[in-house]
């Protein structure tokens, strides 16, 4: 099995624990973490700004982040969590920073590719309708 292979197949395994996911079947997963940019860093880590143009979520894997307005810590993010998905449906501009906090995997899914799995993957529109739910009434500007 080569490498890439392998990859995904670690990624499928690791989405597959977060509860957000317990609905996916292993093909859907795998499109999912095909689809996405696996990225890796060792240190803080801004995944989106504040007031930019949305053009990617994440998911993420492993490490917290933490979601800024202006200067101002509003909440943190664990494992599993979508971030970003929010702007990038409505194709606003960003209504915060979201920084990891440290060492952090995460899954990178372009626009295009979101919006494209949001058609072919009912369990991806439950998940995303559920987080921006979660983010709208628990932390807003969660993205």
């Amino acid at each position: 099995m080569n490498a890439r292979a392998k990859g995904y197949r670690e990624d499928v395994a690791r989405l597959r624990e977060f509860p957000d996911f317990a609905d996916f079947s292993d093909d859907e997963l795998t499109r999912l973490v095909r689809a996405a940019h696996r990225t890796s860093t060792s240190a803080p880590w801004p995944l989106i700004h504040e007031q930019t143009p949305s053009d990617a979520c994440f998911i993420l894997l492993s490490g917290e982040a933490s979601v800024y307005l202006g200067r101002e810590r509003i909440a943190v993010l664990s494992p599993g969590e979508v971030i970003g998905e929010s702007a990038l449906r409505r194709g606003k501009l960003r209504s915060a920073t979201v920084t990891t906090n440290g060492p952090a995997e995460v899954l990178r899914i372009d626009r295009d590719d979101f919006a494209r799995l949001l058609d072919e993957i009912p369990a991806l529109r439950g998940t995303v309708d559920d987080t921006v739910a979660r983010h709208m009434s628990g932390t807003p500007g969660s993205e």
